[in-house]
This record gives structure tokens, sequence and C-alpha cells, in this order.
């Protein structure tokens, strides 16, 4: 059944409603927010359907991902070896220093929701275990 028409001159809309622009947040920051307001029980079920994609991702993804990333760093290993290529190394321990901010936003994130993290560890074990 369709909605009623409002009785809205249209010439006066500007007095009603703002148009708001939408928000510019990441995906990331929204789904971090819907989790946060939700029950537990719910949350918990997400974190295990979630963590059971994540171990069966990683297992099927991980043995090409580990073969590609030993490979690469023993080539950029030989590679500076001969001189091929330079570490600007002032540049890696200032990226380095960047991730303590995402262990820190984590260890927040795992603090303020225990059931979805919970479930999302006990759910990766069990896509793990399921290969």
């Amino acid at each position: 059944m369709a909605r009623p028409i409002p009785d809205i001159d249209l010439r006066d809309i500007s007095k009603h409603e703002e148009i708001k622009p939408r928000e510019t947040r990441s995906y990331f920051d929204l789904a971090v927010d819907s989790i946060t307001s939700n029950r537990s029980s719910r949350n918990l079920i997400f974190g295990t359907f979630s963590g059971w994609f994540t171990g069966l991702t990683v297992i099927k993804v991980g043995k090409i991902a580990a073969f590609g990333l030993g490979g690469g760093v023993i080539l950029l290993h030989f590679a500076s070896e001969l001189g091929y290529v330079n570490v600007n190394w002032d540049k890696v321990k200032e990226a380095v220093g960047r991730s303590q901010e995402w262990v820190d936003r984590v260890v927040n994130f795992v603090k303020k929701n225990s059931c979805f993290s919970v479930g999302f560890v006990g759910g990766f074990f069990f896509g793990i275990a399921s290969t």
C-alpha cells in the first residue's frame, strides 16, 4: 500500500527540513558503530560467522600468500645485497611507529565489544579446523 502524499507546499520546503549532506565516514567506522549499538547475542553470532569466514579465507589464501611473501623477502634481500635496492630505514621506522595507533584502536575495540571479539576468535578457529 502506498504512503499518503504529505500536505507540504513545495515553495516552503526550506522551512520544514534542511537537506543535510551524507556522512563522509568510512565503511569500517560505520560497521564498528553498528556493532557497538546491537545486542550481545547478535554480536556473538555475527562475530562467529565473520570469524569462520575469515578462518576459511586464511587457510585457502594462506599458502599462496606465504609463498609469495617469503619469496619476495628473499628476493628483496638478495637485491639489497647486490646494490640494486636501497632501503630507506627512516621511512620504515616511521611506518612502524604509525602501526601502534592501529594496535591501540583494535585493543579498545576488543575491550568494548567482548561478545563480538570472542565470537570472532571462536569462529576463526572453527574456520581453520573445518578445512
